[in-house]
């Protein structure tokens, strides 16, 4: 989902060959094998590779795809996938704009556009997808006057999301440290003594946001945010900051108040020891509404569940507090992050939709979909911690020596999804998989095998077991025990 909306067309072809590539085998490639696998013309595809080795030199890696006979070579030295699709979204038209709409306020598209070398009508074509997907969460981009609109607070989360997603905030970081700020300095032992559970970058972050956007005319109005429960030491120093930069103090408090609700009531808790718990508890203790709906949800789900410690409950409680509490502040168009992983996600879990189908139908009302999806990614883990998987079986032959196999077995009975024996070149029993030294022992009947090179492969042995163990979830399409 975020590479739909940030990567054209040719971004997203890129990082289709780049997958390709980490898969091949060391050797020269001509153009014309990429060109029958992508299905694309002998241009385009020319065009694509040499788009790529560019982007591999502006990257830094010292990584050439071309060799002087325009052969593409694969060495096995690739950056990791995570970094070049980094490297495209931070460049792509639409982060860049949104990028610029805070960084750059006074920028409009036609200046954009001189910068970049693209036209007026590339542009707007390329930031299609991010204006829909605004517009569904009730925020405008102004695409000519690069200006961003609509409720505040779903425009600061909006911001947050882009910026976290695609590199932690790093380039807003440097932003404020050409200008000789050190953001840390906002933060002082009253507000570290709640980060206990809690990444101090994204409290940070926050912060540096709301400075921007107030600087810009633009603040945050949320009534009932401002009636929370708050430690009343939090967010001094960005207070001070605040006032240093002309904000008035009922803009101020509305400003550290909404810092701080997205910090105690936005995220979802793991631990009972956490500190910012008891305010949290006293707070949703006063919120009788969310509360009743969240202790009739988990009436519903507990039969389902494991069972589990009465403060595990409790959590799981304020965590689901906490997401119809969301629902009755947004009405389900917060943007989120599970907005971009959602389709993965499915993927990865296929029980994800048998439960979301359930939840739908148990809530009493037609909800939205966002809240549907939150309660599912939070009951999920419950649910399937609750189901028997049928394990994989795997079969171990042909080690060169017995201390290798040993120390394989002890690494393969750690791993709660295998269920192994030892077999031989004469075995007419059918495994998932099969670990081996030798491609040469495996039999006939078993097409599915990883050579262990020595301890240093390991890892990577538990990877390829794990792949089998989901490939066969899929295939059984194991249907949660819910009615």
């Amino acid at each position: 989902m975020l590479e739909d909306i940030l990567l054209d067309d040719p971004a997203q072809n890129k990082i289709m060959l780049f997958k390709h590539m980490l898969d091949l085998d060391r050797g020269l490639y001509p153009i014309h094998y990429f060109e029958k696998y992508t299905g694309f013309s002998h241009i385009k595809t020319a065009n694509l590779l040499t788009q790529m080795n560019q982007d591999l030199i502006d990257l830094e890696t010292g990584y050439v795809l071309f060799t002087e006979k325009e052969k593409i070579q694969i060495d096995g030295n690739l950056p990791k996938l995570h970094s070049y699709r980094q490297f495209l979204l931070q460049n792509s038209v639409p982060y860049r704009v949104l990028l610029a709409t805070l960084l750059q306020p006074q920028m409009d598209l036609k200046e954009f556009g001189r910068l970049t070398e693209l036209s007026q009508s590339s542009l707007m074509r390329r930031l299609k997808p991010l204006v829909a997907y605004l517009k569904d969460k009730g925020i405008r981009l102004n695409c000519l006057q690069m200006d961003v609109t609509g409720r505040e607070a779903l425009v600061r989360i909006m911001y947050f999301n882009f910026f976290w997603m695609v590199d932690f905030g790093t380039e807003l970081f440097q932003y404020f440290e050409k200008q000789n700020m050190d953001l840390n300095t906002l933060l002082d032992e009253n507000d570290l003594m709640y980060l206990k559970y809690f990444e101090q970058r994204e409290f940070i972050f926050y912060q540096a946001i709301s400075l921007l956007r107030t600087s810009m005319g633009y603040y945050v109005d949320e009534p009932e945010i401002n009636h929370f429960l708050y430690p009343t030491a939090l967010n001094a120093r960005f207070k001070q900051k605040l006032s240093q930069s002309g904000v008035a103090e009922t803009y101020r408090e509305r400003e550290a108040n909404f810092v701080a609700y997205m910090i105690f009531y936005w995220p979802q808790y793991f631990s009972d020891n956490d500190p910012r718990l008891p305010y949290v508890r006293k707070n949703y203790k006063n919120l009788t509404v969310t509360k009743e709906k969240a202790k009739i949800f988990l009436t519903k789900m507990a039969p389902y569940f494991q069972d589990f410690s009465r403060s595990k409950q409790e959590l799981l409680l304020i965590n689901y507090q906490t997401i119809f509490l969301r629902q009755q502040l947004f009405q389900g168009k917060a943007p989120k992050n599970l907005d971009f992983i959602l389709d993965s996600l499915k993927i990865q879990h296929p029980n994800y939709e048998i439960l979301q189908g359930y939840i739908a139908n148990v809530l009493d009302t037609e909800e939205s979909d966002d809240l549907i999806n939150l309660l599912t990614l939070v009951s999920l883990p419950q649910v399937e911690r609750s189901e028997k998987t049928e394990k994989i079986k795997v079969g171990i032959i042909g080690f060169p020596n017995h201390f290798l196999l040993y120390s394989l077995i002890k690494r393969i009975e750690d791993l709660p999804f295998v269920e192994y024996s030892l077999m031989n070149t004469a075995s007419n029993e059918k495994y998932d998989a099969i670990i081996t030294c030798s491609a040469s022992l495996v039999p006939a009947n078993n097409y599915q095998y990883w050579i262990v090179e020595g301890e240093g492969s390991f890892d990577a042995t538990d990877d390829f077991l794990f792949h089998i163990f989901k490939e066969k979830q899929k295939e059984q399409k194991i249907r949660l025990q819910i009615s």
